[in-house]
């Protein structure tokens, strides 16, 4: 391996050790919403299925209604979990917040409160929406359904690990670096290389509307692992396919996936490049339409637990 693939590679790894422990707490909390939420449910389903009607004559009557025992607590975790949810706005304008973590740390975990929360709550409303609730109810899925999308364009917006958005100049620099190194492999063609490597002109995205060109560059993602799997194929004998399911696992050859690895952030950071300009335009219209939708829904929100507070329901 050359000193230029070596260097490039160690930078690599470091960053790869920094983030392993984050993504680690990522999968567990998101792992743990999916398990918690399947098994409530699946214990649930045959009350949530019942005519609203037929409901209070069911023996799970007084643990899923919203006052009921489980019901209730279920009502405090989405409490919790809109608490954690704006933390992360908070964290811009409270000092101690801001030195726990980066700024995407704090996303990854704000999406995964804001998916979980909208499933918390139609648990604990038995799936009934009415009245201030249910208006409520549907603007936090109408938030969180563009929290995803806006936690997608964040990811597009290459950082440092503090999150400091890169230069054009680092982002041009580290694809220099990239496409030396996959020069100097040997292992696959060039040709092969360039049918993954390739991406939109800069001036076919300048002259496309922003939402298209967003619509463009998620087809391209779509499309990637596809590619990789095909490449990973092509380095492989029968058996081996197999054994990494066509290509869409890893392969027992280190210096394929080392070369794997490099076409990964080659071709993300030059799609990032492409798109950069259209995706902070869309990221900045973004957070124009989600923070009023987010500011609507705590204000319902609040007012829904003062009524159910003030009517003796807790």
């Amino acid at each position: 391996m050359s000193t230029l693939q070596s260097s490039f590679h160690g930078k690599v790894m470091l960053r790869k050790d920094t983030e392993r422990g984050h993504r680690i707490r990522v999968r567990l909390a998101a792992f743990t919403s999916f398990f918690f939420l399947a098994t409530l449910l699946a214990y649930g389903a045959s009350y949530y299925r019942l005519p609203l009607d037929e409901r209070p004559f069911s023996v799970k009557h007084a643990l899923l209604r919203p006052s009921g025992t489980i019901g209730l607590k279920l009502g405090i975790l989405g409490t919790a979990l809109f608490i954690v949810i704006f933390l992360y706005a908070l964290r811009k304008v409270i000092p101690w917040l801001a030195r726990i973590g980066t700024a995407r740390h704090w996303m990854d975990f704000h999406v995964i409160c804001g998916v979980s929360a909208p499933i918390v709550i139609a648990l604990h409303a038995s799936f009934k929406f009415q009245g201030i609730a249910g208006v409520a109810y549907w603007i936090m899925v109408a938030v969180a359904l563009s929290g995803v999308v806006g936690r997608y364009l964040y990811s597009q917006i290459p950082r440092s690990l503090t999150a400091a958005e890169l230069s054009l100049n680092d982002l041009q620099s580290n694809e220099d670096e990239l496409s030396e190194a996959l020069l100097e492999q040997s292992v696959f063609s060039a040709k092969r290389l360039a049918r993954i490597l390739d991406t939109p002109s800069v001036e076919h995205i300048r002259a496309v509307w922003p939402l298209l060109a967003i619509v463009e560059m998620l087809a391209i993602d779509l499309r990637r692992p596809f590619q990789i799997a095909a490449l990973r194929r092509s380095s492989c004998d029968v058996v081996g396919n197999l054994r990494c399911a066509g290509g869409l696992l890893q392969t027992s050859n280190p210096e394929v996936e080392r070369i794997v690895m490099l076409v990964r952030q080659k071709a993300s950071l030059s799609k990032r490049i492409v798109f950069l300009d259209h995706t902070r335009r869309v990221f900045n219209l973004w957070h124009v339409i989600h923070r009023p939708f987010s500011y609507a829904f705590a204000a319902l929100a609040i007012l829904h637990i003062a009524v159910v507070m003030g009517l003796g329901f807790l």
